[in-house]
């Protein structure tokens, strides 16, 4: 009998057969009986189907079977990579089964604990890493993210249980096998006491409305007589705790990253919206000054991947995640979302919602509102001022979304059309305004195009239709520096920006170390941007640049690759540690950097560097022969520029040819003309008079912006 009356056992382990036939369920189930002997004082019962043919099968009457066997405390699924199989009968009568029994039992099956965090009586234990439909699968059955212990030995190639005898320092994922039982049994004890004693036992705790139950008349004074009692002795501990330490309690970290909602939709199509959710919570939440909030470049790398919540917060340095899902079904929409503290994987808040698709705004504004109203009472103990939409309709919103999911560099004109239909839709939709005007921007980026003239009045439209953002100063801040050269106007855009959003922009910074010289100060601005964005592999990727301006080498080299580490197929981080060993004068590394660079992406731009590498290399004839073969291709790729042109002139000694390329890309305002006072691949030119004259003729910014 279980500890508690009304229940058959405390514990039901559900398994596939298959998993244990080299008896690793049967040790399992061993070694936590020894582990919650010596855990709790209660004597604990497991059901466990230890023989195969002596288990129920789908011939029986499986409910009046499981009537008795599945009405236990703790269901504890051993997830494989068969288990999830709605075909299978662990899967559908003992899991689907439970969840649905233990939401209609008196505790409900999630519970709130005893220092105030929620746990569910479903208890997973993971032993393989699991396909993406699988997990899917779970999430949509327990409404939410899954949260599993897991007994899972990594290797590369590798994806089995993990076992006693396994080494942790073998193991990819760090974990030793008597540890995670520990976790288990630990785990147990929390919720046996939580049912035991439970925190209140007015409310049970599910997914849906709670359930209050009202006391009877009679019981009225004796519970209000002891409700008194409680509320006179806590009052009296806080005080006494208050006075003998002369301190407020200590607040939490005050620091989020918001990752991705998983798509758990049939059709896998809403990844859109899901990404859209959590950038709009992003938005919110970086409008509290108190609040570190990690940016969208950084909590967005972890899309699509299983990772450990401690590893995460160490990675971002944050003590908080919050995560969360998302389904449709034809016009309905289920979204969950979880505020989970890292260092222990409690939940701190969850809550799910379930609407219809026609009214999406009415979505969205409930779970923005809702989640940055808890996230502030959690964190700050202030309330929310609400979540301002600018728009209300739904297609133009959908349309939005699709465009920033394609927009990235190189990806403006795929993007364009579903801004410029978001518009179509709403002309005074703000946020498609200024999609649009990005998408501009990537053309100018990877083109010799000219973009300017459309972005401004975008970015115009945008301060008009909202003030408050600083989408708009971000946006003519580009225009005027980086394109126009309207130095003056260009910083006042920038205060504007900073003043509402606080944090450097890359292209400030990199606009002081390159043009102004100030390549200390450009570092600064960097790191101060890396503390909200600490991998983004592009940034990364640039203040790496910096400190090889700086002649920080070695700090140049471990910046770059930890943005290879991120990525290691990040092709402009392998060119970025090519251009630093050209600097150190490690020429050989740099020629092998750019082979990789070309076996990973062969239509990146990486002859320049090349030339470069083997005139300074001394290898001029070999510098000659790419020369030859390569320089018809290079004047034809949009991509680049006539400085680009103009530095592999002057490598191998075409000084006039040089020249004249710079005087177009003067007259065409190229935005690398700006760096040539302090560009190192200029050198060869320096020290010309007729460099010296071509300086002067280059309208830098005043010394005193």
């Amino acid at each position: 009998m279980a500890v508690l009356s009304g229940f058959e056992y405390d514990i039901f382990i559900s398994y596939r057969h298959n998993d244990n036939l080299d008896g690793w369920v049967t040790d399992f189930v061993q070694n936590l009986e020894k582990e919650l002997r010596s855990t709790l004082k209660d004597s604990l019962t497991i059901y466990f189907d230890k023989n195969p043919h002596d288990g129920l099968l789908e011939t029986h009457n499986v409910d009046k079977s499981l009537e008795g066997k599945l009405k236990c405390l703790i269901f504890i699924p051993i997830i494989s990579q068969t288990y999830c199989d709605p075909k299978s009968f662990a899967w559908q009568h003992e899991f689907v089964a439970f969840n649905k029994l233990a939401k209609e039992d008196q505790f409900g099956r999630d519970i709130k604990l005893s220092n105030g965090n929620v746990a569910s009586r479903i208890l997973p234990i993971k032993i393989h890493d699991l396909d993406v439909e699988d997990k899917s699968l779970l999430e949509s059955e327990i409404g939410g993210v899954l949260r599993a212990i897991d007994f899972i030995y990594k290797e590369a190639g590798v994806n089995r249980p993990l076992k006693p005898t396994d080494s942790k320092t073998d193991n990819q994922n760090k974990t030793d096998y008597r540890n995670q039982v520990n976790k288990v049994a630990n785990a147990i004890k929390e919720i046996i006491n939580s049912l035991k004693n439970p925190v209140t036992h007015t409310t049970r705790i599910t997914n849906d409305q709670p359930a209050i139950t009202k006391p009877t008349r009679s019981r009225i004074p004796i519970i209000a007589s002891f409700i008194f009692v409680l509320l006179t002795l806590a009052a009296y501990f806080i005080y006494q705790q208050l006075t003998a330490n002369n301190e407020q309690p200590a607040q939490p970290d005050k620091s989020i990253a918001v990752l991705p909602f998983v798509d758990m939709s049939p059709g896998k199509d809403q990844e859109y919206l899901g990404d859209g959710i959590a950038e709009d919570i992003i938005t919110q939440l970086s409008r509290i000054k108190e609040l570190k909030v990690i940016a969208r470049t950084s909590s967005f790398q972890f899309k699509g991947e299983k990772i450990d919540l401690r590893d995460l917060g160490e990675k971002l340095n944050v003590s908080t995640v919050l995560e969360g899902s998302i389904m449709k079904s034809g016009n309905r929409v289920r979204i969950t979302a979880q505020l989970i503290n890292v260092s222990d994987g409690v939940h701190i808040w969850s809550e799910r919602y379930d609407k219809d698709m026609d009214d999406i705004f009415a979505i969205q504004d409930q779970i923005s509102k809702a989640i940055s109203d808890k996230m502030k009472i959690s964190l700050l103990g202030n309330k929310n001022e609400g979540i301002k939409k600018t728009t209300t309709n739904p297609e133009a919103f959908e349309n939005y979304l699709r465009g920033k999911q394609v927009l990235q560099p190189g990806k403006g004109r795929e993007a364009m059309p579903f801004f410029e239909r978001a518009i179509q839709l709403d002309s005074n939709y703000a946020d498609a305004y200024a999609g649009l005007a990005s998408a501009y921007f990537f053309n100018w980026q990877m083109s010799r195009s000219k973009q300017a003239e459309h972005m401004l009045p975008l970015a115009q439209k945008v301060l008009e239709l909202n003030p408050a953002s600083e989408r708009s100063h971000e946006i003519l801040y580009t225009i005027y520096g980086s394109m126009k050269w309207e130095w003056k106007l260009a910083e006042e855009e920038y205060q504007k920006y900073m003043a509402i959003r606080p944090i450097p922009g890359t292209g400030h910074a990199l606009s002081r170390a390159d043009v102004m010289g100030d390549v200390k100060g450009g570092i600064e601005e960097m790191k101060i941007g890396l503390v909200a964005d600490p991998i983004n592999k592009t940034n990364l990727r640039l203040i790496g640049r910096l400190y090889a301006m700086d002649q920080q080498f070695v700090k140049a080299k471990e910046m770059i690759n930890k943005a290879i580490q991120i990525d290691p197929y990040f092709t402009l981080g392998y060119r970025s540690l090519a251009h630093v060993n050209i600097l150190e004068g490690d020429y050989t590394a740099a020629l092998e950097n750019l082979k990789k660079t070309e076996t990973l992406d062969p239509e990146i731009m990486t002859i320049d560097l090349r030339i470069w590498a083997l005139i300074k290399a001394n290898r001029v004839k070999e510098a000659q022969e790419v020369y030859v073969a390569n320089i018809s291709s290079l004047k034809q790729r949009p991509d680049v520029g006539e400085t680009s042109l103009a530095k592999i002139e002057f490598w191998l000694g075409h000084i006039d040819e040089g020249f004249r390329l710079l005087e177009i890309a003067l007259q065409e305002k190229e935005s690398d003309i700006q760096t040539i006072r302090f560009n190192p691949q200029y050198d060869v030119v320096r020290d010309l008079p007729r460099f010296k004259e071509f300086v002067k003729k280059v309208p830098f910014p005043p010394n005193n912006l």
